[in-house]
């Protein structure tokens, strides 16, 4: 077989047509990012173009096992392409987010204190129409956090310093994490605050109360996202780096 022949042999569009789906997801996903389209259709982009590179991964497969039955080699190479690049949109997210945060229940709001959360009151004029609401949904989401082993960690965490320093100590805590402080009122014991999402930047609430409790303070912290049924454990994580982050400053003003 000619060089030519070799390198013009039809299954190279396998690889062709899952490079140009996953320039659409890439573009889709940058254009959230830089908040230019709202992420519903975005998510259909995803949907789309996922399903359709699976679907050619699928017929790289075939291909592939053609290949070696027909001893075509540049049918092979061009078909495991084909296979490798239609799992990327499946294997980044996977990566990115972790196995383990799949199995998650199906909710999006995560607190310390699920008898009496913390109230958004700040980062209220921040959210648009058609996100999660901001009202805590009571016994049946504190039931499925209550209940789920990966959450049992999630508590409040006791200070022995006044509530206006720990409050004041919170606001350092969120600025170096790269959180975004909307409200700060140290006397009162009350902070918000909006995180992003690292990939694809969806905007998250947090709200942080703290109150006196036995010559201390109590910190309380809320963690919600505005858009999605489930946060694939992205809002526990952040109450853990923010609360173990905390506690190790808090130890060395005590």
């Amino acid at each position: 077989m000619s060089k030519l022949a070799r390198y013009t042999h039809w299954s190279r569009w396998l690889v062709r047509v899952q490079w140009l789906l996953l320039a659409a997801i890439f573009c889709a996903g940058l254009a959230l990012r830089l908040e230019l389209v709202h992420f519903r259709p975005v998510f259909e982009v995803f949907k789309f173009a996922g399903l359709t590179a699976l679907g050619v991964a699928l017929i790289g497969m075939l291909v592939f096992i053609w290949g070696l039955v027909k001893r075509h080699p540049q049918s092979r190479y061009n078909a495991l392409w084909a296979v490798i690049l239609g799992l990327l949109p499946v294997a980044v997210p996977l990566l990115t987010v972790g196995r383990s945060n799949f199995d998650v229940p199906p909710i999006h709001d995560i607190t310390t204190d699920m008898q009496n959360p913390p109230a958004y009151q700040a980062v209220l004029s921040l959210r648009e129409e058609g996100d999660n609401s901001p009202e805590y949904d009571g016994e049946e989401v504190a039931k499925l956090q209550r209940e789920a082993d990966i959450y049992s960690d999630i508590m409040p965490l006791q200070l022995e310093i006044p509530v206006a320093r720990a409050t004041e100590l919170s606001a350092k805590v969120a600025e170096d994490l790269g959180w975004r402080v909307v409200a700060l009122e140290p006397q009162r014991g009350h902070l918000e605050a909006v995180d992003r999402t690292p990939l694809l930047g969806f905007s998250d609430d947090i709200v942080v109360r703290v109150t006196e409790e036995n010559g201390g303070s109590r910190v309380d912290i809320r963690s919600s996202s505005r858009v999605g049924i489930s946060d694939l454990g992205a809002n526990a994580e952040r109450i853990r780096s923010f609360l173990s982050e905390l506690q190790a400053r808090a130890a060395g003003v005590e």
